[in-house]
């Protein structure tokens, strides 16, 4: 066991050989709930897996209103103006240099779910838990973004991953499945959306595979690639997107269908999120960082109470057959 201390950062590692991130997942205990993890181990992006609970503080767009809810204090602070640029403004920024791509910032969507939920919606987590498919580490990753807060204990967290109970086998219900548009469907759910969310990833097992628990609905889905990512001052883009070019300060080139330069540093990541979002939407993370990873929902799930907006690529046929039998 190690640990590091960095400027508002902690983190601790250990052997966690004996865990998934399954069950990582399950043994977290809270609220507000996510997994983020890739089916390709050991190459690229698919290495780490991330989880996490209880989000220290929580924005939700709509129309031209950005609310930033702390859940620290329950103070909530609303602005007014264009959603991307709001939330570029409200972000936390920590510098921190590590051998992760993202240890703590916002995880959601930007216009990615169906009409009647916030356009835009994004946890913010100070605590990460990181499960490292090389290694077989786990490293927990703490960032104080709060004056007020109270640091939680990364030795206790570390210890329930290992002995909180895993709670029992859950099941769900998937049926009656109407069309809407192409690529978009209409179902009834009931039972639990992490059950569908572990069906989804054996089934339609995918290089970005992603569950998210929001207040107002759950989302589930896997995609194939990504849309846009900044790491270690690297832009990268498939070209499905705009030409980044003007983004970039030095001359671009394309790998395997893929957009790369090196980001101009006059540029937030989050002025190239906004500038080549397409109209499908995105989600993913933004991380404290700086380093932000999108991916476009073209096999997603959202769950609103019992009912499951499902949108999936019009090429792929039936929508997700084999997750109606629950």
């Amino acid at each position: 066991m190690s640990i590091k201390q960095r400027f508002r950062t902690s983190m601790k590692k250990v052997n966690g050989d004996l865990l998934t991130p399954i069950s990582i997942f399950q043994r977290l205990q809270g609220e507000r709930k996510f997994l983020l993890e890739s089916s390709m181990k050991y190459e690229g992006h698919g290495r780490y897996s991330f989880i996490g609970v209880n989000p220290r503080k929580t924005y939700r767009g709509e129309q031209e209103q950005l609310s930033d809810l702390s859940h620290l204090t329950n103070k909530q602070y609303t602005y007014e103006g264009e959603l991307i640029a709001l939330l570029k403004q409200v972000m936390p920024r920590v510098s921190s240099h590590t051998e992760y791509p993202f240890t703590g910032g916002g995880i959601g969507y930007i216009e990615a779910v169906p009409d009647r939920l916030p356009k835009l919606q994004f946890h913010v987590y100070d605590t990460l838990v990181i499960f490292d498919h090389l290694t077989d580490e786990i490293a927990v990753f703490q960032t104080n973004i709060e004056a007020e807060q109270v640091e939680p204990n990364i030795d206790a967290i570390i210890d329930k991953l290992f002995t909180n109970p895993i709670a029992e086998e859950t099941s769900y219900t998937l049926h009656t499945i109407e069309s809407q548009v192409d690529g978009q469907y209409t179902a009834q759910f009931s039972g639990d959306a992490f059950a569908l969310y572990r069906k989804l990833r054996i089934e339609h097992a995918a290089p970005y595979m992603y569950y998210m628990e929001f207040d107002d609905c759950t989302v589930v889905g896997t995609s194939d690639h990504n849309y846009l990512q900044v790491r270690d001052g690297t832009l990268s883009a498939t070209n499905e997107a705009p030409s980044i070019e003007r983004f970039c300060q030095s001359s671009n080139y394309t790998t395997n269908n893929v957009q790369n330069g090196e980001l101009n540093p006059t540029f937030h990541a989050i002025d190239v999120v906004k500038a080549l979002k397409p109209a499908q939407g995105l989600i993913g993370y933004i991380g404290f960082n700086g380093q932000v990873d999108f991916t476009t929902p073209e096999n997603m799930i959202t769950i609103t109470g019992d009912i499951a907006q499902i949108r999936t690529d019009s090429t792929t046929g039936v929508p997700f057959a084999t997750l109606l039998k629950g």
